[in-house]
């Protein structure tokens, strides 16, 4: 709490002392999450000024029934139009995990696309690459690798599936 009370008391101070010099004048100023803007009219035109602490956020715009959800702490002022909107998202269920011998991966959608299997080790070694025609399910065979944690990698076209599995 006394570290708190310093702080605020040093934003203070600081915000004073800003003010008061002639040279440099503080239009708005937010020490929130969200941030702030305002509009600065000069002789040159009007510009519209936004700030933000930090971005611990994802970004980007999605648009969905006529609305849209638009992410991050800095916003643009005017109104935004999505053309297309992409999913990269490939649904699938890898089975059984842990395994011994093989995995099974079922897609929730029918692929139409050929399918790219990749299979790294925890240092990030591409360790199997494999390629299937499309199919519902697929099986891939990983008797012969060693015991251990891996990351698989399944693409179709241009969605992706990544996930943890572990040999016993």
């Amino acid at each position: 709490m006394k570290y708190l009370f310093v702080f605020m008391l040093l934003v203070l101070l600081q915000n004073v002392g800003a003010q008061n010099n002639s040279e440099y004048k503080i239009i708005s100023s937010n020490l929130g999450s969200s941030g702030s803007s305002a509009s600065i009219q000069t002789e040159k035109g009007t510009y519209k000024v936004s700030q933000s602490i930090g971005q611990a956020s994802v970004i980007g715009t999605h648009q969905s029934n006529g609305y849209y959800l638009r992410q991050g702490y800095q916003q643009p002022l005017g109104k935004v139009k999505i053309l297309q909107d992409f999913n990269y998202e490939l649904v699938a269920k890898v089975f059984p995990n842990p395994f011994k011998n093989a995995i099974n991966i079922s897609f929730s959608s029918p692929m139409q696309k050929n399918i790219s299997v990749l299979l790294f080790d925890i240092n990030a070694r591409l360790i199997r690459s494999q390629n299937f025609l499309p199919a519902q399910q697929i099986q891939l065979q990983l008797n012969d690798m060693a015991m251990g944690t891996y990351f698989l990698r399944v693409s179709s076209g241009k969605k992706r599936f990544n996930t943890k599995v572990i040999k016993i």
